[in-house]
């Protein structure tokens, strides 16, 4: 990779009201965009990518803000794979997070199994959790430009909070003198 292509934003949006600028950063964070310094982020050259922030672009100017969006290419392969690293650091910091978020959920579980709480109201609550979780993890990936080394880590955790459930779904089911195999 001795070339690469970048897209490159630089935006200025009003202060106030803060929800333009708040908008932005969402937007940007929800597209993997690495912040080199306040306004000014990079993504890599992809089609799919480059019509967001086009379309990303047309809204902050609608708004009241200023943006250019260049594409730059970089020749030293040192400064490409550093920044490539720092992609990748930025999507195992949000693999770190959803695997505390895991660990979190069988403590939950297990704080229900020591106290005996084994109702269908806690099963329906820690459901939600999984749910949150089974819909966290795509959504991560889909910031993950560069194949952080997190995500089998991550896909590991969730099939074991998924097994923990199930298994939690049929100790209540047993707890509530429901045989779950008749459902």
């Amino acid at each position: 990779m001795d070339r690469e292509s970048w897209n490159l934003l630089v935006y200025k949006v009003p202060a106030q009201p803060s929800t333009q600028r708040v908008y932005v950063w969402r937007k940007l964070k929800g597209l993997g965009a690495l912040y080199l310094q306040q306004s000014v982020c990079l993504l890599p050259q992809r089609k799919d990518l480059r019509s967001h922030l086009e379309e990303l672009k047309a809204d902050i100017v609608a708004g009241g803000g200023e943006a250019d969006l260049l594409t730059i290419w970089i020749d030293e392969p040192q400064q490409n794979a550093m920044l490539i690293e720092r992609f990748q650091q930025q999507a195992d910091q949000e693999y770190q997070e959803f695997l505390g978020q895991c660990r979190d959920f069988h403590s939950e579980l297990s704080e229900e199994r020591r106290i005996s709480n084994l109702t269908f109201a806690e099963l329906e609550e820690n459901e939600v959790e999984l749910t949150k979780l089974r819909s966290w993890l795509p959504k991560i990936r889909d910031r993950d430009l560069f194949d952080a080394q997190g995500y089998s880590q991550a896909t590991e955790a969730l099939k074991a909070c998924e097994l923990d459930f199930q298994l939690f779904t049929e100790q209540v089911y047993q707890a509530e003198g429901i045989d779950s195999e008749s459902l």
